[in-house]
């Protein structure tokens, strides 16, 4: 199942115009552990966004938060997100994507709009950074 967009780019995993699908979504422990080594980072004003190589021929998306939020508060913010990357789809290659979300400003809901209007207007403009190896700690 496939989106084909105007321009005639195919987007593997997207349904309708408003969905970003199964196959485009991080979803194990495992694969968000795998940002610690060997992934690059964008810093922006309000989150951080690592990526990583994959092998699928598409890009995938999670969502993380590093501050407490309710859980209206939490979706909000992975819609919009996730909405803004959806737009971006045909710039963002064959990589993992790990959004970090590392404050937010109250009310949220005007958060989760700057949030979407940043990812979009800098992460195809900003050169990555890479990040240094850490140990994974596992419990």
């Amino acid at each position: 199942m496939s989106l084909e967009s105007k321009s005639g780019f195919s987007v593997p995993g997207l349904r309708g115009s408003f969905s970003l699908g199964f196959s485009n979504r991080l979803h194990h422990r495992r694969e968000f552990l795998q940002f610690f080594t060997g992934s690059e980072v964008y810093r922006l004003a309000l989150s951080s966004v690592f990526r990583r190589q994959n092998t699928l021929g598409h890009f995938r998306l999670g969502v993380t938060f590093k501050v407490r939020l309710s859980s209206v508060e939490r979706n909000d913010i992975r819609r919009r997100v996730r909405e803004s990357v959806r737009r971006l789809a045909p710039g963002l290659g064959s990589y993992d994507y790990n959004v970090v979300i590392q404050r937010v400003e109250r009310p949220a809901k005007l958060h989760a709009r700057r949030v979407a209007m940043e990812l979009s207007t800098e992460l195809l403009q900003r050169k990555p950074v890479p990040v240094k190896s850490k140990p994974v700690v596992r419990s």
